[in-house]
């Protein structure tokens, strides 16, 4: 496919005082119009990259944000590193909307973020801003369970340059290298990063071997900034994405069926691997304007292409037609195939923006097209067939067109009290065409529109007290799976209340919201997974999620110098999420496994909590920093009970869990700035065995003429006991 290179705008918010402003800080500008601000009614979290730069040793992005509220990380390989993803408020990553500098990154057909692909992108982040709920207006797929916003790094005034190694159990490695000229001649600079990671998972197999670079450069004058943005990763992965059975689980928690076709081979399959390479480009132009005006343009495309590798035992060959001769339609062997995605996807976001004293609106959006090619190919076979080893055996593509726009605005009266309203239009067009990896031929066409209002009033008490309250609707489409396969067709539909307090003091900050989420047609996930690990959905009629979270900190500093050295830091989440009444259908097959569609057992269910939606998720960190530079710091997560499908059956579940990391930083300075820090991070540091994912499916057979009841087969990823990384960053 001709790689298309973009012709996009995000055109992004700045905001500003024409008297005051005399030199332009666009890097706060650039993603201020998909972040929500201290007087915005919604609830949100801000993360600096500077919090966790002591922990950040190699693992993937979700787990450097497992502690914050309501968050709970995945890891296939069990160690933090190579497929690894995060839940929030119970909702996975097909309804989290993810942004860098307010560019979409989710993967427009199947929503999802895979973190694989931008490994150490977290070490250019400047800063990460996380709205549960549905939170304001953003670019790309609606938000769910929550927006996450990443703004890269920001100009550096100075140049620099830091390296950083790390290393530690299960042959984890990470080596990175940065550099930034600073500002030369008060106007231009460029910055770049080069990462390596290598794992071998605590799953066996489980390797990673990831690289990727970062780089931005610009110029920048007064009230304009132009900036160009470009970062890429790319990954080799044995597949671990096949889980521990539960007998197995006993015995070897370790173990990778991967490779083994489940056993059907005596040695698994060496490069049984997940292979796989994303750019992504943005360019970024902000100006600022006298009286309160400025606009923000960007263009922006992401190019991906890989497969993955799969060793298939015993095959008909006729699923493989027309890559084998004809005449071998009735023949089988064991074969090795490859499935591709080769996509581009670019587009244009924009916003305008209007500040004063106490008015401020801006009008954005997004326009932007998906096209992805889905295609396979066999590379080996067992018999010696001849064969082409480039012809597909199975070739389909999609276009998908998405479009927005958005007005939204806030003003504050009285010096107290803040409206805010936001209203979004959505249009998607969506069709794809062509033959399946099963010979299923796909043929669709889909159009959506959605209207997304929100609006919201935040009242100051005082100085340091703050309460809000918002209501926010919600409309997503489905994904490529649910209607390519027509598991599940319907557009979801949210209505979001959200309420809170906040105690914004320097020794006792804290926060407390509640949120009560109502949906319509919301797409759950079934419990199970397709062949390539990707989790199944199904729409169930009416639903909800509604929760209490708590968090905030205690903190002790010195009388003499002012310095903190202590902090206690809480979050606490207690939830509830519930589906009104929904049916499970368990496949039913004969005595030589042949699907029966006619005896498709059909069950309702009334009243039974959402799959992996925890009830409580709280985390406690204590932080001490007894010397100048020192830190020593001990965080305790724990998480209630989950359920691994939708009928809340105690025999399909992820038990409790909680674990334990510390981790000893200690920095000491030079002069000029310059800087050596050593780390040690302990994770789990009491060695609890625990899973935190998981599957689960029922089937029932017939055996000598009689149907049995279904049997249940449950699957889970176990993560690692005590592990630990040690790490040395120097600064230059």
């Amino acid at each position: 496919m001709k790689k298309l290179f973009f012709i996009t705008m995000p055109f992004l918010v700045a905001a500003q005082q024409p008297d005051t402003l005399k030199t332009f800080t666009a890097d706060e500008v650039i993603v201020s119009s998909t972040r929500a601000a201290l007087n915005t009614p919604t609830t949100f979290s801000l993360i600096k990259a500077n919090e966790l730069k002591n922990v950040n040793l190699g693992q993937d992005l979700p787990v450097l944000l497992d502690f914050s509220p309501s968050v709970v990380s995945t890891s296939d390989a069990g160690a933090g590193v190579g497929y690894t993803g995060m839940r929030i408020r119970g909702s996975d990553a097909t309804r989290i909307n993810i942004t860098v500098n307010g560019i979409p990154i989710n993967d427009a057909e199947s929503h999802s973020v895979f973190w694989v692909n931008m490994p150490d992108l977290f070490s250019s982040v400047e800063d990460v801003q996380i709205q549960r709920g549905v939170g304001t207006s953003t670019n790309g797929a609606g938000a769910f369970g929550a927006s996450v916003n990443m703004r890269t790094q920001k100009t550096s005034q100075k140049a620099y340059g830091i390296f950083s190694a790390s290393g530690g159990s299960f042959g984890t490695v990470k080596l990175s290298a940065q550099a930034a000229s600073g500002l030369i001649k008060n106007k231009f600079f460029i910055e770049g990063r080069f990462s390596k990671i290598n794992s071998n998972g605590y799953i066996e197999r489980a390797t990673s071997d990831l690289w990727s670079y970062f780089i931005t450069a610009g110029f920048q004058h007064k009230r304009t900034l132009l900036k160009f943005v470009t970062f890429a990763g790319n990954e080799k992965t044995y597949q671990a994405w096949n889980g521990v059975s539960e007998e197995m689980l006993k015995t070897d928690r370790r173990y990778n069926s991967a490779g083994t076709d489940y056993g059907a081979k005596e040695f698994p399959w060496r490069n049984e691997i997940d292979k796989y390479g994303q750019q992504y480009y943005q360019l970024l132009f902000s100006q600022g304007f006298g009286r309160g005006f400025s606009l923000n343009i960007g263009l922006f495309t992401t190019l991906g292409k890989g497969y993955y590798e799969q060793y298939k035992v015993n095959q008909k060959l006729k699923k493989y037609m027309p890559i084998f001769d004809s005449t071998l339609v009735s023949q089988r062997s064991d074969l090795i195939r490859r499935r591709w995605l080769d996509n581009v996807f670019y587009g244009s976001t924009f916003s305008l923006n209007y500040e004063r004293r106490n008015f401020n609106i801006s009008l954005g959006g997004l326009l932007s097209q998906y096209r992805g090619k889905h295609f396979g190919n066999v590379i080996w076979n067992e018999q010696e067939f001849s064969f082409n080893k480039n012809a597909h055996y199975y070739d389909n593509h999609s276009l998908k067109n998405d479009f927005n726009v958005y007005l939204k605005a806030d003003y504050t009266f009285l010096n107290r009290y803040t409206l805010f309203a936001d209203i979004q239009y959505r249009h998607i067009d969506y069709n794809g065409a062509g033959k399946d990896n099963d010979g299923v031929n796909i043929q669709f066409n889909k159009h959506w529109n959605f209207v997304n209002p929100k609006g919201g009033i935040a009242i100051a008490i005082s100085n340091i007290h703050n309460v809000y309250t918002s209501v926010a609707v919600g409309n997503k489409e489905p994904n490529r799976d649910d209607v390519a396969y027509s598991r599940a067709t319907k557009s979801e539909n949210m209505i979001d209340w959200e309420g809170g307090y906040q105690f914004r003091h320097k020794k006792f900050p804290l926060q407390l919201n509640g949120y009560y989420m109502y949906y319509k047609n919301q797409l759950v996930l079934t419990g199970k997974l397709d062949d390539v690990g990707n989790a199944e959905r199904v729409n169930v009629p009416t639903s909800f999620r509604a929760g209490i979270e708590l968090n905030g900190a205690v903190k002790f500093y010195s009388k003499t110098t002012e310095r903190e050295i202590f902090k206690i830091g809480y979050s606490f989440t207690y939830a509830q999420s519930r589906i009104k009444e929904f049916t499970q259908l368990t496949p039913t097959y004969d005595n030589d496994y042949n699907y029966i569609d006619t005896l498709l057992l059909q069950e309702k269910f009334q009243h039974t909590r959402i799959a992996f939606s925890p009830d409580i998720i709280a985390g406690l960190e204590l932080t001490g920093s007894p010397l100048p530079g020192l830190t020593l710091s001990l965080n305790t997560k724990a998480v209630s009970k989950q359920y691994l499908d939708n009928t809340q059956n105690e025999n399909k579940k992820l038990k409790p869990y909680s674990y334990s990391n510390f981790n000893a930083a200690y920095t000491y300075y030079f002069p000029k700035n310059r800087s050596i820090t050593i780390s040690l991070l302990v994770n789990n540091i009491f060695n609890f065995m625990y899973e935190n994912n998981g599957y689960t499916y029922s089937e029932r057979y017939y055996d000598n003429g009689v149907l049995q009841t279904p049997t249940v087969y449950n699957f889970y990823y176990p993560q690692a006991g005590i592990n630990f990384l040690f790490g040395v960053r120097v600064k230059i």
